[in-house]
């Protein structure tokens, strides 16, 4: 048994046999919302599958316990020694799963009783190694993105080039990939914090697997405080990060390099406009005019739409002139963003 488990409960339902789909909950401080997720697991129309529930948080042991209580003779509890991250913890899931089809699902995301049986008919008629659905956002007032439909392509094929150039947006819980090329690949890359799924999508397409996006919305995104979600400057900065290290790591093209640097600027700059924002929340009007001056030089310099130079230069006007109604704007039009800035800029 691995050094990483304290054990291993196997419930007196779960079989010897192969299942089609292994879903694995890695759970970290998620006793108060796992119910739900276990809840719309076991609510599915296709039940050939095996559940993996992973305790990656001890101090929550006790708690977590009682809520899979209901459910503990269907799925196998794997109680870890240490708190790991979600990397080792879904690798770990992945190790144990005797499926041929893997399923993350977080702790807290919610399944549409038809997710598995859309999802996996849509990957097996297609040939995909990964096959992934939309998602509605709830949990925090969700107001500008009820959902992810913008934020990908037509599908149903997804290319290396649109995954370069930001037009998928995969998330975990809505994702089936095969799992002999998840083995193949490594898995999650434990040296990667908070953009690991991402990470694990790219080396995945540029290993060969083939990609499918199934337009519906098949499952709930939970946005929660402290959650990466939540914090704006976390967000953004994950996102360059990840570009960052995928440049040293994969092997892009001339023409993808020059994408990839896009990326990471276009990051630079959301990460200097956001940072901006927390300024003027903390009335540190100095530290907003540098920032804010610096994501307009960086519009330029992206050829960034005359409306969005605009604003920026608006705000800019604002700061000098009455910096007090423009955070007062701000706090208005900005509520979730405002409740969950960090104490201080970077």
């Amino acid at each position: 048994m691995s050094s990483l488990i304290k054990s291993i409960e196997i419930g007196s339902n779960v079989t010897d046999r192969s299942p089609a789909v292994s879903i694995i909950i890695p759970c970290y401080r998620s006793s108060g919302l796992v119910a739900e997720t276990l809840g719309s697991v076991f609510s599915q129309d296709f039940e050939d599958v095996e559940v993996i529930v992973l305790n990656d948080d001890p101090d929550d042991s006790d708690a977590l316990r009682i809520a899979i209580e209901p459910w503990k003779n269907d799925i196998i509890f794997i109680d870890k020694v240490s708190n790991d991250g979600v990397c080792p913890t879904r690798n770990l899931g992945a190790e144990h799963a005797r499926a041929d089809n893997l399923a993350f699902l977080d702790a807290d995301d919610v399944w549409h009783p038809r997710f598995l049986t859309e999802l996996l008919e849509f990957k097996n008629s297609g040939g995909y190694d990964l096959a992934y659905t939309d998602a509605e956002a709830f949990g925090l007032p969700v107001v500008d993105h009820p959902n992810f439909l913008s934020a990908n392509p037509a599908g149903p094929d997804v290319s290396r080039d649109q995954l370069i150039r930001g037009e998928c947006h995969i998330l975990p819980s809505g994702t089936i990939v095969s799992a002999e090329i998840f083995r193949r690949s490594g898995g999650f890359d434990k040296a990667v914090h908070r953009s690991e799924d991402f990470d694990l999508y790219m080396r995945l397409m540029f290993a060969g697997a083939k990609f499918g996006y199934l337009r519906k919305l098949l499952f709930k995104f939970r946005l929660r405080p402290g959650s990466g979600t939540g914090d704006t400057l976390q967000r953004i900065a994950r996102c360059r990060d990840v570009w960052v290290h995928l440049r040293e790591r994969l092997p892009f093209n001339a023409d993808e390099l020059a994408t990839v640097a896009r990326n990471i600027a276009m990051e630079e700059a959301a990460l200097a406009r956001a940072e901006g924002r927390v300024a003027i929340y903390r009335n540190e009007w100095k530290i907003a005019r540098e920032r804010f001056q610096t994501a307009l030089a960086a519009a330029f310099q992206l050829g960034l739409p005359f409306i969005h130079k605009a604003k920026i230069a608006a705000i800019l006007a604002g700061l000098a002139l009455a910096p007090s109604a423009v955070r007062s704007m701000m706090v208005r039009s900005r509520p979730n963003e405002v409740a969950h800035m960090p104490s201080s800029t970077r």
